[in-house]
């Protein structure tokens, strides 16, 4: 950033004429006359005002003590401060149950005597693997058998787009 000459010179001006003035006004300036200064230094009760009002020649300690407040239950308001018009906190429905969980879709199947492996949803797992709520409780030439979290048995065959086969 530049400062130019002609800005710095004004800002010096500016700062020198505030000292004078402050100078003149604080020290040098001539007294003020003090008819303006009684009214400022008069009390705002005078005794004709304490003798109509009651409430300033009061004993402190005649004062009655708050209500006391009850901290252990729980208030009551009429209204909730957080709603705004006709909003509630009630629920508008009850929530509905959760839905079964879907059954995977089984794309590959690799079987042979040693090993044996599916590809389910896109990833590969093997007997006992978890997916999607379904754990895999066999896995056959052209299907896969799941248990559901219910504990129902369900066969699902290779690209299968039939309904699904319940095992017992």
């Amino acid at each position: 950033m530049t400062i130019r000459r002609g800005h710095l010179t004004l800002a010096l001006t500016a700062l020198a004429a505030a000292v004078l003035y402050n100078v003149w006004y604080f020290v040098l300036r001539p007294a003020a006359t003090s008819s303006s200064r009684p009214a400022a230094e008069q009390p705002l009760a005078g005794p004709a005002d304490r003798a109509r009002n009651t409430d300033l020649a009061r004993d402190p300690l005649s004062i009655p003590a708050p209500p006391a407040i009850d901290m252990v239950s729980a208030r009551s308001w009429r209204r909730d401060p957080f709603l705004f018009g006709d909003e509630s906190r009630a629920p508008a429905r009850a929530a509905a149950p959760a839905p079964a969980p879907a059954i995977p879709a089984v794309r590959t199947i690799l079987y042979s005597a040693g090993r044996r492996l599916a590809v389910v949803d896109g990833r590969i797992v093997g007997v006992g693997d978890t997916v999607g709520g379904f754990t895999i409780a066999g896995i056959e030439r052209d299907a896969v058998v799941f248990t559901a979290p219910s504990g129902e048995r369900v066969r699902v065959s290779l690209h299968a787009t039939g309904p699904r086969e319940t095992v017992r």
